[in-house]
């Protein structure tokens, strides 16, 4: 099988035009969650490939961030609660990760568009 893309180009009567070769398949890919505060990473979790993020696995990647907060910054649990931040991806947004959100009663800072 042949590797080349034509594309037009202009060149002077008598050269020869440029060959383009085609980019090749890319590895695939993986998606990488993290969470963190100011001390470093709390969480992290890679999606299998080709599997995208929706609102059910964000809650459930939720599940476990409250988890390794509760572990790994008790304190901050203890205290006056998580505050969080996220953009506004619809995962984040949809209903289900609003109520999950309110269950964890963590306090969710807004994010402009």
């Amino acid at each position: 099988m042949d590797n080349i893309k034509r594309k037009r180009s202009w060149s002077k009567a008598g050269e020869s035009s440029q060959t383009v070769a085609k980019p090749g398949l890319t590895a695939r890919k993986v998606l990488l969650c993290v969470w963190w505060d100011w001390k470093g990473i709390i969480h992290y979790e890679l999606l299998p490939y080709s599997q995208t993020l929706n609102s059910t696995i964000y809650c459930e990647q939720l599940d476990l961030l409250k988890q390794a907060i509760d572990q790994k910054r008790a304190e901050l649990a203890n205290r006056k609660g998580v505050v969080f931040h996220q953009d506004n991806a619809r995962p984040h947004t949809s209903l289900m990760t609003r109520q999950k959100l309110r269950e964890l009663g963590w306090e969710v800072l807004s994010h402009t568009p």
